[in-house]
């Protein structure tokens, strides 16, 4: 084979052909419109994240785990004691410390707290309309999950230890979903 003549040079790098190895595709995002253009989707996570999430808070109750319950909370998660006007609100994590400090939760092991079928799953997106709206906080991001669990434990013999619902809000922290804010008609004595 002879020498590779300027033609065939210039034919081994076509025109208008960009080589980008470094380029990644933009960060995912929960949620965006249609003029955002070039962007990556994260999948949403599935109400199964929000059942388990409900069921590994009862089954911390239940332990009497204050470093569990700990974690199953958003960082500034907080507790509403009522649902009147001006309810107290205080942080969730020590609010649980204390209960399961105060209450003796270990009495529920073996005994039906609630009731899968009856546990109520609504996404941030759909709350706005009614009868949801009662559901809504300000913040509510739409990829939020709001959960409405009927509570058929709430007393064990003179003691109560839940109130008759517990209404949970839960937010996207990477794959999982944490608490960050739960509303029971429930006073600590």
């Amino acid at each position: 084979m002879g020498p590779i003549s300027d033609f065939e040079k210039a034919r081994s790098r076509p025109d208008g052909v960009a080589v980008d190895p470094q380029s990644l595709p933009p960060a995912a995002r929960d949620t965006a419109d249609v003029a955002s253009g070039y962007l990556t989707l994260r999948a949403p996570l599935g109400v199964d994240r929000a059942v388990a999430a409900v069921e590994e808070l009862f089954r911390r109750i239940v332990l009497a785990d204050a470093d569990g319950l700990e974690r199953l909370f958003a960082a500034d998660a907080v507790a509403v004691t009522g649902y009147r006007p001006g309810a107290e609100t205080q942080r969730a994590a020590p609010w649980w410390a204390s209960r399961v400090r105060k209450l003796d939760y270990t009495k529920l092991a073996g005994e039906t707290i609630y009731r899968r079928a009856d546990v109520k799953i609504y996404r941030g997106s759909g709350i706005d309309d009614p009868p949801h709206s009662s559901l809504h906080v300000d913040g509510l991001d739409p990829t939020d999950m709001v959960v409405r669990v009927p509570i058929l434990a709430a007393r064990l013999g003179p003691d109560r230890l839940f109130g008759d619902e517990m209404i949970l809000w839960l937010r996207r922290d990477g794959d999982e979903l944490r608490i960050y804010r739960v509303l029971e008609e429930f006073q600590l004595n």
